[in-house]
């Protein structure tokens, strides 16, 4: 495609200075030769401020956001490379962006809240799978067809990466896809165009106020996704006031589906049993009631994987079928994650990073009646409010807990410590993260557990700019743990 063609007369575009290009990119990081790169004003930078870079990695154009004027970026070959700046850029980029990926006919599940994203999402991918119907997903564990993720940056990442790999989905026959879609890719129109067959939301709680500032612009954000994206079908968990509130909303044009443990839940499910080996639950629903045993630990897993099937089931997925496939579900990478050494205690490493999440996850564990230590750490850059509240939910289902960093960012760790701190007691501090990890092991019995709690799947520490190769599920390897591949602990 040319520049021209992209931009189908939006500005006047001198014939002399078209170009060929392969694909749109917004971060300069991602260039590769022959792209073309969009420079726009963001939330903290300008992208004006990276076009030298993307030239240097093989840019053959820019267009720019700002007051209409043209100039030449050279490269190291002394080739001129053309810069357009235009005033239009920010409102015509998404336009351009579906133009050059087309994907009409595929259909989209969108997954909202604040936690569950990426469980529901991957969820819904495998039982589709299971059941016959290749998908793709879009979330924080990766992009592509399931279960052949690329990595990501971005829980919902730019409209042009969310466009490329549908574009690319389309081109391998699928035509289902999961994304996540976080407040933030709503508040900043990562989103903007597509249409949503289905959409979800899993729960609210606090999260992101740093950016949001308040929780009823945090739920607008999320609000968004149920009344802008001409969805069909919304499934709303209601077992918090947020998912009420939403399920009450009469400017939702889209059929209303109502998941949780709640009575009056459209779709109803009860765990009947559980233990590190899975769960036994029941479900009811408008398709039938159904028993199965899922091979999954929490109870709020069980929430993430009755929702799944009430997505799929709406599309008209059988539900017997699905409720099968759920026996088959695997762990997402660094949710309830299970590690087992013999003489030693139960590791579990989970993404939990909100107060929510962390009291949720400690609640999954009480059932298995053992002594419960808790590392955490919070991250830093971000909502400092949450912080006290997160040692709060640690002091109150953990035997033992210990503060340790996160990925501190660009914040100094004792600060972050401090917040977390502020008015708690017998929290034991330990700024490394490995070893907080390792004596908090060494001073746990074996018959108890260890919750290893914020990171989850990440690989890498976030210290100053810079990101250190480090993972929880690494350190645990190293001293001995494995991953339990048989969940299947005790008879259910």
């Amino acid at each position: 495609m040319n520049i021209s063609q992209l931009i189908a007369g939006d500005f006047f575009m001198p014939p002399e200075w078209d170009r060929a290009f392969n694909d749109v990119v917004v971060d300069s990081r991602d260039i590769q030769p022959g792209d073309l790169f969009i420079a726009r004003r963001g939330h903290n930078a300008h992208g004006e401020q990276h076009i030298k870079d993307a030239v240097a990695r093989g840019a053959v154009a820019v267009l720019a956001e700002g007051e209409q004027g043209f100039r030449c970026e050279w490269t190291a070959d002394g080739d001129s490379v053309p810069v357009f700046i235009q005033p239009e850029v920010a409102g015509q980029t998404a336009q351009w962006m579906h133009r050059r990926y087309p994907c009409a006919g595929m259909q989209l599940i969108g997954v909202t809240g604040t936690n569950g994203k990426s469980s529901v999402s991957q969820y819904i991918a495998q039982l589709a799978s299971v059941s016959g119907e290749a998908c793709g997903v879009l979330g924080t564990l990766g992009n592509g067809r399931w279960p052949d993720l690329q990595p990501t940056r971005n829980t919902t990442p730019d409209l042009s990466v969310i466009l490329k790999h549908l574009n690319s989905l389309q081109q391998q026959n699928v035509s289902l896809a999961a994304l996540e879609v976080s407040s933030h890719g709503l508040a900043q129109q990562r989103v903007a165009g597509l249409t949503f067959d289905v959409v979800v939301l899993t729960n609210i709680s606090q999260d992101h106020l740093d950016y949001h500032g308040t929780m009823d612009d945090y739920f607008a954000a999320k609000r968004a996704l149920f009344t802008a994206y001409g969805a069909k079908q919304a499934i709303i968990n209601i077992d918090d006031d947020y998912g009420r509130q939403l399920a009450a909303d009469e400017d939702i044009t889209a059929e209303i589906m109502t998941v949780g443990k709640s009575a009056d839940a459209d779709v109803r499910y009860q765990a009947l049993a559980m233990n590190a080996g899975g769960i036994k639950a029941s479900i009811d629903s408008p398709w039938g009631s159904a028993e199965f045993t899922l091979p999954l630990i929490g109870e709020f897993n069980l929430a993430n994987a009755v929702t799944a099937i009430t997505a799929l089931a709406v599309r008209g997925a059988g539900f017997e079928k699905l409720t099968a496939a759920a026996e088959n579900l695997r762990p997402v990478a660094g949710r309830m994650e299970l590690y087992r050494k013999d003489n030693a205690p139960l590791a579990v490493v989970d993404f939990a990073h909100t107060p929510d999440a962390l009291s949720n996850v400690l609640q999954a564990l009480a059932p298995w009646q053992r002594d419960i230590t808790c590392v955490f750490g919070c991250g830093g850059d971000r909502d400092r409010s949450k912080r006290p509240l997160m040692a709060k939910a640690a002091l109150q289902h953990a035997d033992q807990v210990w503060l340790t960093d996160d990925n501190p960012r660009t914040e100094d760790p004792q600060q972050i410590f401090a917040d977390a701190l502020a008015g708690a007691e017998n929290i034991h501090q330990q700024h490394d993260r490995e070893t907080a990890i390792r004596t908090a092991l060494e001073q746990t019995a074996a018959e108890g557990i260890v919750l290893i709690a914020g990171k989850g799947h990440e690989n890498y520490q976030d210290v100053m700019g810079v990101k250190h190769s480090y993972s929880d599920a690494a350190v645990l390897t190293t001293l001995g743990y494995q991953l339990a591949a048989d969940r299947q602990e005790a008879s259910l």
